[in-house]
Order: C-alpha cells, then structure tokens, then sequence
C-alpha cells in the first residue's frame, strides 16, 4: 500500500490527527509516490503533482521559491521521470506554489530544451507584481507567521499562458481541465483530469480548517470557495491531491472531505452575514459564531494553519468593510494616549502589571495580553513591563491550536523577551 495513503488512513480512522507535528499539513514525509496512473505527488511542506504524457512532463504547482525546497521537488520528480517539462500549471501565485521552476529552467537551458509553456488564471501575474511592491511587508509577516526569518522574493517566472474562467488544455493525448475559483486568492486554479478522475486543488483544500481568514492576509473568498469545493465533488473525482497535507483516495472519501469543507465554510458565512444583516456588531458576531461541531470534529479541518475566528474576521471585512460597528474605533485616540490615560486610572502600571500577572497566574493569558499591550504602550522601555508581557505572550503562543495565531504570538514573546534583556 502507498506510503502516503498509508498516512491517510491513519488520521482518517483516528489513530492520528492534524496536531501531531509530523502529521500537520506542512510536514510530514518528503517523499514521492505515483498513485494513479503517470500521475505522482511529491508530498513536503508544499505539494507538486507531476503527470506523465505523451509529449513530455506537466507539473501542477512547483514547489516553493527557497532554493532547497524546489531542489527537493525538483530531484523529487526528476528520480521518478526525466522527461522534459512540458507544462507548468499555477494553481495559484503565493510563492510556496508558483515560484519553484528555477531548476526546471536551467535544466532546459543546459539540455538545450525549449523552455515550458506556464499557465495560470489572469489575475496571477498582477499577484506576482504586487509582491514586488510589497516585498519588505511580506518578508515581515513571514518571519512572523513561521518564526524564521524571511526574504520575500523579488524574481519570478510569469505565466506565458492566461485565462479567465476555463481552460481545457490536451498534452501529448493527456486532458487537464482548469477552473478558475475566488477562495484563498482570486487567482486560484482546481485543476481535473478526467482520464484518471484526479482532482488538484491547490490550496482550496489543505487538510486543515480552510485558510479562509489569515489575519496578515489579503481578502479570501469563503462563499465562492465554498461553491468550488461543491463543483469539484460533482466530478466524482477518484483521488485528490491537495496543495498541503495528504492524497485522498476513494470517491466516497473525496466526496467527505470537499462537502464538508464547503459546510464548513457555508456555515461560518450564513451565520455571520445573519448577524451583520442584523446590526450587530464585530465583537458580538465572533463571540456567538461557531463552526459546526460535528464538522468541526473532522480530521480535515482541524484548526491547526487558520481558525474559524480568523474566517468570521474575513467574511465581515468581505461583506461589512473594516468599520467594527463600536463608534469610538472609527477614529480612536492614539495608543499611547489612550494608553497613559488607562495606566492613570489604574493607578500606574504597577498595578497593571500586577493585575496582568494575576490574570495569567489564573490562567487568562488573554485578559492579561490586553493589560500587557497597554503597559508596554505606557512605558515602552520599561523592562520589568517586557518581561510580563514575554510571559504573557510565551504563555498564549504554547496554548494556541493553529500555526497564525502561535506565530503572531511567539513573535510578541521574543519582541519583549529582547527589550527585557
């Protein structure tokens, strides 16, 4: 039996799950498997689908942008076909997917090849642009999603190939059907291939409650992905590749697993835009939405990259705009004032400290961070502050579930662990 689908089934039935470090979507084995016919699936950090043809070589998704990571992908595929590349197909233009063909290209130099033809939705190339214009932000939020430090690239390799809604492309007698969805971006691509019912999803499915909110992210689309999901299951697919996290074999499981997602997501969006179609308020709507429970129980949408708090956050700036509904956010006092004037009525901070501390000690992190962030705003060179905050933080990274908020938090921690030093 497969590796991978050995995996699979293991969190399936239970006796693993998404938490396990080795079984997150992000790691795992580094290891390449053909589990259709002329159809592989490198599975690392970023997965890349590779299909043989008639005519050469068609990757779907290729790896990401750091050099060790697409040389992995590269030598991947390279010990289970050595035919040239033919095509690449972007299911979308984040750089863990879209920026890995550099040795893929000097191959095709060196052997004298003619270079792939790239294809991807339109609004790819306009992404890789504004990336550029970005890039300082980008390296910023990176380093701090993931605790590494992190150099957004600069350089990319643009589609050669565009299209808008659909495109049905034949490759040496091989058919791939490419469908344009808003979910994650506005760029993504599923792709079909209905000679072996394979489904690629890109990362409209990634073995993890959807990437629907990433609070350092640009607008995602919850309802329209929610629809592509259900498009997809229409098709009966046999295996499904995602772009994170393990293949699914089974029509009965791939059918599951993108229905569910797509409750999921339809669910956490009819619940808040009845809300908001209410008149209530941000911070009333993400007290009261929740996911449902018994989809929220499924291996597949574990909490562990996004959280459905973060998608509530989404779906109100998608539908509502970024004015909370609380008249004093529309244009606050500044933080540092606002901060003195908080620290005055508690006493000083000393005693926000203390109460921040006692908070912790109780087990609130979450309270005291607010107490935390205001000290830090009233004295900000205060190092006994610092340190209550670095503990505060480091208390609230180990407690959380998904990979954002431990980043947003482990960033904090060590921000303030430094200035107490």
């Amino acid at each position: 039996m497969s590796e991978l689908l050995k995996r699979t089934d293991e969190l399936w039935s239970g006796q693993a799950n998404t938490a396990i470090p080795e079984y997150h979507p992000f790691a795992g084995p580094r290891m390449l498997e053909e589990l259709a016919d002329g159809v592989a699936f490198f599975k690392a950090f970023v997965n890349v689908a590779a299909v043989r043809t008639g005519e050469g070589l068609v990757l779907v998704d290729t790896g990401a942008y750091l050099p060790a990571s697409h040389k992995l992908s590269f030598e991947a595929v390279r010990g289970w076909n050595r035919e040239r590349l033919h095509t690449a197909i972007y299911t979308h233009g984040h750089v863990d997917h879209a920026y890995g063909l550099p040795p893929f290209l000097a191959e095709a130099k060196a052997r004298g090849w003619k270079g792939p033809r790239i294809v991807g939705h339109a609004n790819v190339l306009p992404r890789m642009r504004r990336y550029v214009l970005t890039e300082g932000y980008n390296s910023i939020i990176n380093s701090r999603q993931f605790g590494v430090a992190t150099q957004w690239p600069v350089e990319y390799q643009a589609p050669t190939d565009t299209y808008a809604e659909r495109l049905s492309l034949s490759v040496g007698g091989t058919r791939f059907e490419l469908h344009h969805a808003r979910g994650e971006t506005d760029d993504h691509t599923w792709v079909w291939l209905p000679d072996t019912r394979t489904l690629c999803t890109g990362d409209l499915f990634i073995w993890a409650a959807p990437n629907a909110g990433n609070p350092q992210k640009v607008q995602r689309y919850a309802l329209e992905w929610a629809a592509a999901l259900r498009a997809m299951a229409a098709l009966a697919p046999a295996l499904l590749l995602p772009g994170h996290g393990l293949p699914i074999a089974g029509e009965e499981r791939v059918r599951a697993a993108l229905l569910d997602t797509a409750g999921y997501l339809e669910s956490l969006v009819e619940q808040t835009l009845a809300r908001l179609n209410a008149g209530e308020t941000l911070y009333e709507i993400l007290e009261a939405v929740r996911p449902p429970a018994a989809l929220a129980e499924k291996p597949y949408l574990r909490p562990v990259y996004d959280e459905p708090e973060f998608i509530v956050r989404n779906v109100w700036r998608c539908f509502g705009g970024w004015y909370s509904g609380v008249p004093s956010e529309l244009k606050p006092a500044p933080r540092a004032q606002l901060a003195l004037e908080l620290t005055a009525l508690s006493g000083g901070v000393e005693r926000l400290l203390a109460r921040a501390q006692a908070l912790l000690s109780a087990g609130d992190a979450c309270l005291a961070a607010h107490l935390a962030d205001w000290a830090a705003e009233a004295a900000p060179a205060s190092k006994e502050v610092h340190a209550v905050r670095a503990a505060v933080y480091g208390a609230l990274m180990k407690e959380a579930s998904s990979t954002m908020s431990r980043g947003i938090y482990g960033a904090a921690a060590r921000e303030s662990l430094a200035k107490a030093q």
